[in-house]
């Protein structure tokens, strides 16, 4: 994958392979960014399927809530308004198929925001990295309690 991702986005269905990986991997900062070491580097693709932290989750939230609603503030008309224009009838084919494209982008980018609002409201019960991790050296517990060794 080039610096620049490209993801097909299609209404009613999941966000496509492979966007939350390349979102995760861009959002990456402060300590997160060790991901990056050499020694992760032929895994680091892997490691972005799931939850790094706590602190990227919430960026890449908030990044890409904030350009939905930016997107959508760009547009002159809402699709209540767009779906009166087609009910009237009055418009000629093109003017027709045109609003029915503004219409469907901005019911993606809804859906968009809708997704990242929700999973916003699931990052404190998100299983993150270095939980993750401690779990597969054995140093906690299925619960989250921490294993002493003595």
């Amino acid at each position: 994958m080039g610096e620049t991702g490209y993801f097909d986005i299609v209404e009613g269905q999941t966000l496509p392979a492979g966007m939350l990986q390349y979102i995760r991997l861009v959002a990456l900062s402060g300590s997160d960014a060790f991901l990056l070491e050499s020694i992760f580097r032929n895994a680091i693709w892997g490691h972005l399927e799931l939850p790094v932290s706590r602190s990227n989750e919430e960026l890449i939230c908030r990044v890409v809530r904030d350009a939905c609603k930016s997107a959508l503030s760009g547009f002159t008309t809402t699709i209540e308004e767009d779906e009166k224009l087609l009910e009237e009838g009055k418009l000629d084919l093109r003017m027709e198929m045109a609003v029915k494209i503004r219409m469907g982008e901005k019911k993606v980018l809804q859906q968009i925001d809708q997704i990242f609002k929700d999973r916003e409201l699931e990052l404190d019960v998100l299983e993150y990295y270095q939980e993750r991790r401690l779990k597969d050296l054995g140093l906690v517990g299925e619960q989250g309690e921490i294993i002493f060794w003595e």
